[in-house]
C-alpha cells in the first residue's frame, strides 16, 4: 500500500507539474529509488549587538555533528542582544583574516532594511509560528512545530511515526503585504540543517511566486540540499549532506537570483523569478525519506538599498547590515567580508575621503554591555582597514549603543534595523 501511494505521488508531480519535469524530475527520482529500498547554517541584522549570553551555544551550531534530537522541552529563555549565529559551517571558529581565501569569491551583501525576520524564540515550543501562515499556492501539508535544536529554536517538519514511512512535504508562507510586489531589490537568509542520518537529503525550496505560481510553473523555486542548488535554469552540486546547520542566502535583482549556502554559490540564474513576487514560503522535505532534522531558522528578508557611492553622495553617511561578529565578540564573522570589500574599495578609490566608523544597537540587553562592545567592534573594523592599507589617520570610531535608533524597538524587524555599522564622511 505504501508503494503504491509512493508511485502514485511521484506520477501526479509529473501529471500536476509538467514545468518541473526537468530539474524537479530529478528530485523526485530518489524517491521512485527509494520506494523498493534505499533513497537516495550579528551582523547583517544583528551587527553590533550586545550580549547577554542566553543563546551562549548558538554559535557553535554549524561545528556540531547532528546526533542530540530536536527536544520540545525548552526553557523559556529569549536571546539578548548577542550577534547573529548564522551556523555557518564553512566558516565556524575561523576569523577573518584566516577565512579570506575561503571567502574569497563569496559576494552576497544582506539588504538595509529588515521587512521580515523571525528566529522562532517568541514562538513556545510545540507550536506554529504566528508570523507564518498556510494560505498561499499549494501551502499546508504535513505538520510543522517549533523545537529547540542546538541552543537554538527551528521550525521543524514533524517526522513520522515510524522510520519506514517517508517524510511527506510542508508549505507555508511568510505574513507579509507585498502591495502588489516584492522591491526590486531584497534578499532572503536563513540557516537550515543539511542532510540526515538516515542519509535522506533534507530539502528546502524558497518560494518566491506571484497569484499565478507553483504549480502552474517552475518559476521562483530555489531548491537547497546538502547535495545541489538549483534553480529553473540552472543546477550546481554541493557537498554538504554533513547534518550540519548551514547559512542560505539568496539575493533578488529584478528576475535575476544567486544563490549561496555558506560560502559557496549555488545558483546564479538571470531569470529565475516572475514578476511580480506576491507570496514568499518554504517547502520543507526529505525526498520521501524519513528525517527528523527537516527544520530552518533566522530567516530574514530585507529589501536592497542604495549603491554605497549614492548613498555617501546624497546622505554623507553609508548605512550597513552586513558586518557580522560573533556572540558577544569583536571578532568579525568572515561572512562581513562582501561589505568590506565594497568599503575598502571606496576608501582606494578616493584618497581624499575620510570615515568615522560608527557602531550602533537596539534596546535588548544593558547600556553596560552594549556600549562597549559597540565601540570595540568599530575599532574591530577600522582595524581590518587599516590592515589593508588604509591610513590610520583617515579613520577614527564610535560607538554609539542603542542611543541613534532610525527605526522602532518595538518589533524584531526595527531592532534588525537600528542594528548596523555606519560610515560617516568626515569633511
Amino acid at each position: 500500500m505504501k508503494k503504491t501511494a509512493a508511485v502514485f505521488f511521484v506520477l501526479s508531480m509529473f501529471v500536476l507539474r509538467p514545468a518541473y519535469a526537468g530539474w524537479f524530475g530529478d528530485v523526485l527520482k530518489g524517491a521512485v529509488q527509494g520506494i523498493g529500498g534505499k533513497a537516495v547554517n550579528e551582523g547583517a541584522d544583528k551587527a553590533y549587538e550586545g550580549a547577554k549570553g542566553q543563546l551562549k551555544n548558538a554559535g557553535k551550531s554549524g561545528s556540531e555533528g547532528n546526533k542530540s534530537s530536536p527536544s520540545s522541552n525548552a526553557g523559556n529563555e529569549k536571546p539578548g542582544n548577542q550577534a547573529r549565529a548564522t551556523g555557518s559551517a564553512a566558516g565556524e571558529g575561523a576569523d577573518i583574516v584566516s577565512a579570506e581565501g575561503i571567502y574569497g569569491k563569496y559576494d552576497f551583501v544582506p539588504g538595509d532594511k529588515t521587512i521580515f525576520s523571525d528566529d522562532f524564540s517568541d514562538t513556545d515550543i510545540g507550536e506554529f509560528p504566528r508570523k507564518w501562515t498556510l494560505k498561499g499556492p499549494d501551502g499546508g501539508g504535513n505538520t510543522v512545530e517549533v523545537v529547540e535544536y542546538k541552543g537554538r529554536r527551528f521550525l521543524r517538519s514533524v517526522p513520522p511515526s515510524s522510520k519506514q514511512d517517508g517524510l511527506a512535504s510542508a508549505t507555508l508562507y511568510i505574513r507579509l503585504n507585498t502591495k502588489g510586489d516584492m522591491p526590486e531589490k531584497f534578499t532572503v537568509e536563513f540557516d537550515a540543517v543539511l542532510g540526515s542520518p538516515a542519509e535522506y537529503p533534507n530539502q528546502y525550496y524558497l518560494l518566491m511566486y506571484g497569484k499565478n505560481g507553483w504549480p502552474d510553473h517552475g518559476d521562483g523555486t530555489i531548491y537547497i540540499s546538502g547535495e545541489a542548488g538549483r534553480s529553473k535554469n540552472t543546477t550546481t552540486s554541493v557537498e554538504k549532506n554533513d547534518g550540519r546547520v548551514h547559512h542560505i542566502a539568496v539575493s533578488v535583482n529584478g528576475t535575476f537570483v544567486k544563490a549561496y549556502i555558506d560560502n559557496q554559490r549555488v545558483v546564479n540564474d538571470p531569470d529565475a523569478v516572475t514578476r511580480p513576487i506576491e507570496y514568499i514560503g518554504i517547502l520543507l522535505h526529505a525526498n520521501h525519506g524519513y528525517s527528523d532534522t527537516v527544520m530552518f531558522t533566522g530567516f530574514r528578508v530585507a529589501e536592497g538599498g542604495k549603491d554605497i557611492k549614492s548613498a555617501l553622495d546624497t546622505d554623507g553617511r553609508i548605512v550597513t547590515h552586513g558586518i557580522l561578529f560573533d556572540t558577544g565578540s569583536d571578532r568579525i564573522r568572515p561572512e562581513s567580508l562582501p561589505t568590506l570589500k565594497r568599503i575598502l574599495a571606496l576608501l582606494k578609490e578616493s584618497p581624499g575621503l575620510k570615515f568615522s566608523i560608527e557602531g550602533h544597537t537596539d534596546n535588548q540587553g544593558t547600556k553596560g554591555l552594549n556600549q562597549p562592545l559597540s565601540e570595540r567592534r568599530a575599532k574591530a573594523v577600522l582595524a581590518w582597514l587599516v590592515s589593508k592599507g588604509i591610513a590610520s589617520d583617515r579613520l577614527q570610531s564610535k560607538g554609539w549603543g542603542d542611543s541613534k535608533p532610525i527605526d522602532t524597538n518595538d518589533t524584531p524587524e526595527g531592532r534588525a534595523n537600528n542594528r548596523r555599522v555606519e560610515f560617516v564622511r568626515i569633511k
